[in-house]
């Protein structure tokens, strides 16, 4: 399961069946190197698999079955392994998409690039690990709302557990990180940025400070790396965020628009049906009456 994969090696994640939480059964032997903004979870359940970040042979992991490798967004990586066959579960997470994990967004940012739990050396928390993996592999693709949300817990669960440990045998980074490495995390700064900022005023100029690139150079370094404009993406992340808010509060419409970014009603209107194919109030409509249905 190779998802698109562009030439600045980033890799666009669809969420085919929860929003903001893609899980699949990896048996491939290799995977080319990516990087995401999601936060990658892997659980090795059988086979040997390795693991090299920023394309650099030193910084490599031997996963053994058991182990659980959490990777942080923006993290260059590729799987590679000494035999074909092998088995493991891959958690994939947007925190930036899903507003009630909000507040773990500082605590993982000071974690290290990747966090590696050996389960011979910490075997009772690998067992607690394992059960949430089961759990949400149960859980994952059910129709009830309420199933869904416990998904989020359960991977909200796995994520304080492993901050809490504070684990990993990564290398102590270098300062002198290739060019390639260092776009990529002015790139996460911007997008974090855009995450928690949808409803300000954010000009392209803004964040190319923020970046410290000129606006030029930065609207086309990001096109290059994200697939899309800048401009494209706050737009992509707010009506996510209205969306969010349509389906779960009774807030008003022009509310919901103001919350979201957009400063004009009628602007927010019909940008909204242009991404979705129906307006605000038809969409709240759409997905009241589907949850009344299950």
């Amino acid at each position: 399961m190779i998802h698109n994969i562009n030439e600045q090696a980033r890799e666009d994640i669809f969420y085919d069946t929860l929003k903001g939480v893609l899980l699949y059964h990896n048996t491939l032997s290799e995977y080319p190197l990516h990087w995401h903004n999601e936060v990658e979870l892997i659980l090795c359940v059988s086979g040997s698999l390795k693991v090299k970040f920023h394309n650099d042979t030193k910084s490599m992991i031997n996963v053994a079955p058991g182990d659980i490798v959490m990777i942080a967004p923006g993290t260059l990586h590729e799987y590679l392994s000494d035999a074909p066959g092998g088995e493991k579960l891959i958690l994939l997470f947007d925190i930036g998409g899903y507003s009630q994990v909000s507040s773990l967004v500082p605590l993982l940012k000071t974690l290290p690039s990747y966090t590696h739990i050996k389960q011979k050396d910490y075997p009772l928390e690998s067992a607690r690990l394992h059960n949430y993996f089961w759990e949400i592999d149960r859980l994952y693709g059910a129709s009830d709302e309420f199933l869904q949300i416990s998904v989020y817990s359960l991977v909200t669960l796995i994520l304080a557990q492993i901050g809490s440990m504070h684990l990993s045998d990564a290398p102590v980074p270098i300062e002198a990180q290739d060019y390639q490495h260092k776009n990529i995390d002015k790139l996460v700064l911007v997008t974090n940025y855009i995450d928690s900022h949808r409803s300000d005023d954010l000009t392209v100029e803004k964040l190319a400070d923020l970046a410290g690139f000129s606006k030029f150079h930065f609207e086309r370094l990001f096109k290059s790396y994200m697939g899309i404009s800048c401009y494209q993406y706050i737009t992509k992340r707010r009506i996510l965020m209205a969306k969010e808010l349509l389906g779960d509060t009774d807030l008003s419409v022009m509310d919901i628009a103001l919350r979201s970014g957009f400063f004009s009603l009628s602007t927010f209107n019909r940008v909204f049906k242009d991404v979705n194919g129906c307006s605000p109030t038809e969409f709240r409509k759409l997905y009241r009456t589907g949850a009344d249905n299950k």
